[in-house]
């Protein structure tokens, strides 16, 4: 997984920060006051927008939605009863499960970069954790098994 020193954004950070920005510009209505003042509804968009990739850290946004981390964590998990790293991994793992289910299979290194991972052994490593079983065998059974669903469908 690539680390990037404290100053340093990653692009998926610099594309919510600047999300934050353009709705803070934008010419207040209710909608975009509501959104702003909902750091935890912005935090679970941002999640689900960007397939909880590695690279989202949440200290930067949270700076920039004018609340510090832990209020924006306790605010998070008093909606959505988790937090944002449970969340985030959630996310991650539910969009890595269908990317490599679907057919023809989808390269392993490719869902590791889509998903913010620098060395695909780190995403194996992260699937395995939460699956029990390698990326590359869960693709494989899951595919037989759409497979299998598939052709007693058309029966």
């Amino acid at each position: 997984m690539k680390s990037h020193p404290t100053g340093e954004l990653s692009a998926i950070e610099k594309e919510v920060i600047a999300e934050v920005r353009t709705l803070r510009a934008a010419p207040r209505d209710a909608l975009s006051a509501a959104l702003l003042e909902d750091s935890a509804a912005l935090a679970h968009h941002f999640i689900l927008a960007s397939h909880g990739t590695v690279q989202l850290r949440f200290s930067a946004i949270a700076r920039e939605l004018g609340v510090e981390i832990r209020t924006l964590e306790r605010a998070f998990v008093r909606r959505y009863q988790r937090t944002l790293t449970q969340f985030q991994v959630e996310t991650r793992l539910a969009f890595s499960k269908w990317l490599l289910g679907l057919l023809p299979p989808t390269k392993i290194s490719v869902v590791a970069e889509i998903l913010g991972y620098v060395l695909v052994r780190d995403f194996n490593r992260f699937f395995k954790k939460h699956m029990l079983e390698s990326p590359a065998e869960w693709g494989r059974r899951e595919r037989e098994r759409i497979a299998h669903l598939s052709s007693t469908a058309r029966k």
